[in-house]
């Protein structure tokens, strides 16, 4: 084709297809992400609950209700047998109740926001978390279908979502510490700030290359700036956890919360070596 009529054409249609995912694959990921998201939605059921007035009965009993859900969900997602039936019945559950605990956050998130509940939970956490419970829903829906989005469409939309999901870490950190705890709490804020900066580098990437001809060495470059960031940032709330355990720091951070923030890092950093490893794949011209 004449190169400058080819200027003329939507660039999406370069752009690398869906891919489809392996049993094994399927059975794996389906299995990670149930028993990760299903113990943190469990824990914002609780969270949520605590941070409620006492006078809001009918909203901490909802909040029991999830918990105990997803406290069944999680016990049967730590016995369900590796068969594909098994799996995908275990996901339709777990996406039937995170779709549900999403709408109540959404919800409850317009009762705050209109001042019709009070309490102790803050507009931009419930947003977090209702966010969060979304990217749970979306993973199974596409573990169901069978699919997985183009390795660089992948590493994008992931980056997007997890580097603010570590932005604001940051800054509740920040919040919750007590303000004479001033290295700490200028630590935290700095982090939140570089967080910052990769999500509009991430937002950049995204506006100009998701559904686009594959450009994988920028794309390589993205995930490792994330990573080695996010490795700083777990240590960090891993030295805070230790801190908080031992009553070392003053702070009003419940110890379940820090640890629960940990683990969302270090399930982030495992999202990037799973990326990163089908890049590698992709770029050999191998795959799984």
């Amino acid at each position: 084709m004449d190169p400058q009529r080819a200027l003329l054409l939507p660039p999406e249609l370069k752009a690398a297809p869906i891919e489809s995912l392996t049993e094994k694959l399927f059975i794996e990921r389906s299995l990670t992400e149930n028993r990760f998201w299903l113990r943190i939605m469990k824990e914002h059921a609780l969270f949520l609950g605590e941070g409620f007035s006492k006078g809001d009965t009918q909203l901490i009993q909802e909040a029991d209700r999830f918990f105990h859900y997803f406290d069944q969900l999680l016990q049967r997602a730590h016995k369900t047998p590796e068969t594909v039936q098994a799996v995908r019945a275990l996901n339709e559950e777990s996406i039937r109740t995170a779709s549900a605990f999403r709408n109540f956050k959404r919800n409850l998130l317009i009762l705050i926001i209109n001042c019709k509940v009070a309490g102790y939970n803050f507009p931009l956490l419930v947003d977090h978390i209702a966010r969060e419970a979304e990217y749970f829903v979306r993973n199974l829906m596409k573990f169901n279908q069978g699919i997985m989005e183009p390795i660089q469409d992948a590493i994008i939309s992931e980056n997007v979502f997890w580097l603010r999901i570590m932005m604001e870490h940051s800054r509740f950190i920040s919040s919750l510490l007590d303000q004479s705890e001033r290295n700490l709490v200028n630590q935290a804020r700095k982090f939140g700030d570089d967080f910052e900066v990769l999500l509009g580098q991430a937002r950049d990437v995204e506006s100009m290359l998701y559904n686009k001809q594959p450009t994988y060495p920028i794309i390589s470059k993205m995930n490792k700036d994330s990573e080695s960031a996010t490795v700083e940032l777990r240590n960090f709330k891993k030295a805070g956890l230790d801190f908080i355990r031992t009553c070392q720091i003053k702070n009003v951070i419940n110890p379940l919360l820090a640890d629960h923030v940990v683990r969302e890092a270090e399930h982030f950093l495992l999202i990037i070596k799973v990326l990163q490893h089908r890049l590698v794949l992709k770029q050999s011209g191998r795959s799984d």
